[in-house]
């Protein structure tokens, strides 16, 4: 046997004593346990009666209603077929004593729910621990046995075969017994939550609030809630920064905008400057044929006078022209500067616009 080897074998036989020690105080812990889940095993079956539980909620809200809250918490401590229920109604009467909190009750019963699972990590725990000390005490005396085996000690062969089947029995024992009280105290405590829940229902489920922890005066009126004080933080208005926003929305365009044929304003622009937030409809109207354009002379348009600019009605924007600096365009600013002039119309009678060539016959 090398140095690790007889390292390794040292650190087990170290391990001997702890893990026997180990696995009696988790024989121990188990049978209180088991003592404990028999005693509330007994409390339940002898003393549980939903109905009871039914009465007895609805008294104390009577009481506490009529204000006899002492008369109330009687009622509610009869509730005690439960350690679990016993120690929340325990807490919920201390806070209807000392503070009334309206939030109190719910979280007194998250946190019972959370010392339910508290309990049930005991026997939990126990289910796996059990099993691994029984294993772990049988494999560390299983070397020694061999040795004496190999020897010819019958006594050692013998003593150390009995306590590592021994080790193995308590850790197996430890592990059912653990099993059975997780499983049937899982049924139990939710149980139990469920009955702290419909209590809290029928003490609290009414729009009123009660009138616990207080009395009423010779007046015959309820004595106010405590007044929460608390001291207001003073606002530095050097370091708030107040935004700039419009008053209202303005009504009018901030630039000029084109107007239709004839010097008028378009009925959408209107719409929309008067009336921004309405959806726009428009009416389907009907339009006569416009005839065919004659033959224009170039030469004779060119000698016609330009068209004057007509003048807008009061209360209109003025139409935009090209002197007009708003329609100082530069090429580089202008997207569509490089395809051209556009016509307003297409051509009458199917005719190709200006430069664009002779329309491609039609075989």
């Amino acid at each position: 046997m090398n140095g690790l080897q007889q390292v390794i074998y040292d650190a087990s036989r170290v391990l001997l004593w702890p893990v026997l020690i180990a696995a009696l105080a988790c024989l121990l812990w188990v049978l209180i346990e088991l003592g404990f889940f028999l005693y509330e095993l007994y409390l339940r079956f002898r003393y549980r009666d939903l109905d009871a539980l039914e009465a007895r909620t609805l008294r104390a809200r009577r009481a506490f209603a009529d204000g006899k809250p002492r008369t109330a918490y009687r009622n509610l401590q009869e509730n005690n077929y439960s350690i679990v229920v016993a120690r929340f109604l325990f807490d919920l009467i201390r806070n209807y004593q000392t503070e009334r909190l309206a939030a109190k009750p719910l979280k007194l019963l998250q946190e019972y729910e959370f010392y339910t699972v508290k309990r049930l990590e005991r026997t939990r725990i126990l289910v796996r621990v059990g099993p691994i000390l029984g294993l772990m005490g049988t494999l560390i005396l299983l070397s020694p046995t061999l040795i004496g085996l190999a020897s010819g000690n019958a006594t050692q062969f013998t003593d150390n075969l009995v306590v590592a089947f021994s080790v193995t029995v308590v850790g197996l024992l430890i592990g059912g017994i653990a099993f059975i009280i997780s499983i049937v105290r899982d049924r139990l405590y939710s149980q139990d939550i469920s009955d702290m829940e419909y209590l809290l229902e029928l003490l609290e489920g009414g729009n009123e609030r009660l009138q616990s922890g207080r009395r009423r005066n010779k007046m015959g009126v309820w004595d106010a809630d405590p007044v929460v004080e608390y001291e207001a933080v003073v606002d530095d208005m050097e370091k708030t920064a107040a935004i700039p926003v419009l008053l209202e929305t303005p009504r009018k365009p901030l630039i000029p905008f084109a107007s239709g044929e004839g010097g008028e304003t378009s009925d959408v622009a209107e719409a929309v400057w008067a009336a921004p937030a309405a959806p726009i409809t428009f009416a389907p109207t009907t339009e006569a044929p416009r005839p065919a354009a004659a033959p224009v002379d170039p030469l004779a348009a060119e000698a016609e006078p330009p068209l004057s600019t007509p003048t807008p009605a009061p209360g209109e924007a003025p139409p935009l022209t090209f002197d007009d600096p708003a329609m100082d365009w530069q090429r580089d600013e202008d997207p569509f500067a490089d395809l051209g002039p556009v016509d307003p119309r297409p051509p009458a009678g199917g005719a190709s616009a200006a430069g664009a060539g002779a329309p491609p016959a039609v075989s």
